[in-house]
């Protein structure tokens, strides 16, 4: 096969030419991560293979060796890098929204069921199949789950009686309405997860603001359309 003509500026190759090293390693480093989301959601942790990650990315397997020590090394990290984004849009949804805490809590909430509700890849590895991908894997559930705490526990301050909730109350609350989200992904309704909206507000709120208030949020939610 002749080479790639150098003087061709439509030419792919020609376009790499002269980048960084770091560039295509990088490059190579995100096909393996998003091949590993995609194949995982397709056929679950456990019958993916290193085989079936390198077909899909187009990476040798030699660069996979490389790059990572077997099919655990390379879930752990594209469920590192998937719930970066996850963790970066709540956040943001959280700080812009104006008003008070419980409100700020409904746009994270509703960012979250947005991206879930359009990457159902992404749900399907953050949620479910890093449950069964090995101890490793669900300590970072643990570990990616205390991320959200800090903002679940400025609810202490607005249910004024910040000394009398328990010390879990932030993992309580996640853990209601990480066990619906998980329910619903398993169960291949990840598409329909907007409908659950106004039932995560209810989880979250309520072990801060108690259940009448939270369920006063839970309508609001429903007669917005959330």
């Amino acid at each position: 096969m002749d080479s790639p003509s150098t003087s061709d500026p439509q030419n792919p190759q020609t376009e790499r030419r002269g980048l960084p090293q770091a560039y295509a390693v990088r490059s190579q480093r995100e096909r393996l991560l998003e091949a590993m989301v995609r194949v995982t959601a397709t056929k679950g942790y456990e019958a993916t293979t290193v085989t079936d990650v390198i077909e899909f990315a187009g990476v040798s397997r030699t660069t996979f060796d490389e790059m990572f020590d077997g099919k655990t090394a390379c879930f752990l990290a594209a469920y590192d890098a998937v719930f970066d984004v996850l963790i970066a849009h709540i956040t943001t949804a959280f700080e812009a929204a104006e008003g008070p805490w419980p409100e700020q809590i409904v746009a994270a909430l509703a960012a979250l069921v947005e991206l879930l509700t359009v990457e159902t890849d992404i749900a399907r590895l953050v949620m479910v199949e890093v449950t069964v991908a090995g101890d490793d894997a669900r300590e970072r559930y643990r570990a990616a789950l205390s991320r959200f705490m800090p903002m679940l526990e400025q609810g202490r301050a607005h249910s004024g009686q910040r000394e009398a909730l328990p010390t879990d109350t932030a993992r309580f609350a996640a853990g209601g309405a990480t066990s619906m989200i998980f329910d619903e992904v398993r169960s291949g309704r990840g598409p329909e997860l907007r409908r659950i909206l106004p039932d995560l507000v209810f989880a979250v709120l309520m072990p801060y603001l108690g259940p009448e208030a939270a369920e006063e949020e839970m309508r609001r939610v429903t007669r917005e359309g959330g």
